[in-house]
């Protein structure tokens, strides 16, 4: 289906009220940006993408181990096996026009044609070649991690963003199974367009919507999925992202180490100190340089301060005040609050002053 005839002309009403009408899907948009379910039929080749209209993604992560129960032990002996993984999802194939609905029914073929697999010719028989693999990618949150370069001067956010590219590829494996809803009596769900060759119709119908539902894809993993004896999941690097491709700081339990703990809390704990002492300095000035001498007050305190002849605590409250009626005289409060430069700079005139206190 061309684009021409996706997006063709559409008329609303019938005989003199019959207008046209253009359209412009955003839903387009949003896929060109890669917001899309992907599915590459290995042994072909051939890739068909759905928009990610998603009303279901649940990815199950299975243990399996093996008992044996031993007379006169309560707990049987369990020795571990393997464990599974399955993601099943769930989207709608919505059709904004015709050629949209048409063109949602042959990707539903397509996508049933990677269900079989694939033959040869042997001896003018049909001899089973290969199964029907393919390579699932849902946006960000399903595409094989493993060939990703991981370093210390890795970005996070940048690496996790990075992922719903077109760069990446889908995780290897096989669907359970596959199921359609036309959503033919449903006109709540969009019903259909019915085609009409001549002024006549003739039984040819395009559902608007069509559910799809994976009931089970199973992936098959090409790198070592598991811990090692260095307590490093997949060997570190790239297998350390496994299975969403979020990166963290490498520390236990998810939670930032002891370190990263106590630097951020001082970090805050000075950042809220500065501001205090910001604030504190303003109301020092309104307190001592408001009213009817303020300004006399406030020459006298310039010259002593100038002279070396302020001391101890009311020495450093005068130093205070000076730097906080600058913020006064600017209107660093204009707005409500301070932000970080003028709290800098109150403090940076706080400083200053102080230096000429004994």
């Amino acid at each position: 289906m061309s684009a021409g005839e996706k997006y063709k002309k559409n008329t609303v009403g019938k005989g003199k009220n019959e207008k046209e009408f253009f359209f412009a899907d955003g839903s387009d948009y949003l896929s060109g940006q890669g917001f899309v379910v992907e599915v590459e039929h290995v042994s072909s080749k051939k890739k068909v993408k759905f928009k990610a209209f998603m009303t279901a993604y649940n990815d199950t992560f299975s243990q399996e181990w093996n008992t044996e129960q031993v007379y006169g032990r309560a707990d049987p002996l369990y020795n571990f096996k393997h464990t599974t993984r399955q993601i099943s999802i769930g989207f709608k194939m919505v059709a904004a026009s015709e050629g949209e609905a048409y063109e949602n029914l042959t990707k539903a073929q397509t996508l049933a044609q990677f269900m079989y697999p694939n033959y040869s010719n042997a001896d003018g028989a049909k001899i089973l070649s290969q199964a029907p693999l393919i390579r699932l990618k849902v946006m960000n949150l399903l595409q094989d991690t493993s060939n990703t370069t991981v370093n210390s001067n890795t970005d996070p956010k940048a690496l996790y963003t990075s992922y719903g590219g077109e760069s990446g590829v889908g995780v290897l494996g096989f669907f359970d199974n596959i199921t359609y809803t036309f959503n033919l009596e449903n006109p709540d769900n969009g019903g259909v367009f019915e085609k009409t060759v001549g002024g006549k119709k003739n039984g040819t119908i395009l559902p608007k919507t069509i559910d799809v539902a994976i009931g089970g894809f199973k992936p098959i993993h090409e790198q070592h999925i598991g811990w090692d004896e260095n307590g490093l999941f997949a060997g570190g690097g790239a297998g350390a992202q496994f299975p969403y491709g979020a990166q963290g700081d490498g520390a236990e339990d998810g939670y930032p180490p002891l370190d990263a703990l106590q630097t951020a809390y001082n970090e805050d704990l000075q950042r809220k100190n500065e501001e205090a002492k910001a604030e504190a300095a303003i109301a020092n000035a309104k307190a001592r340089y408001g009213g009817m001498f303020g300004n006399m007050r406030r020459k006298k305190d310039l010259n002593k301060l100038a002279s070396g002849k302020l001391k101890g605590s009311k020495g450093r409250y005068i130093a205070s005040a000076i730097a906080g009626q600058v913020a006064v005289e600017q209107g660093f409060l204009s707005d409500g609050e301070l932000d970080s430069d003028e709290i800098a700079g109150i403090n940076n005139a706080y400083d200053f002053a102080e230096e000429f206190v004994e």
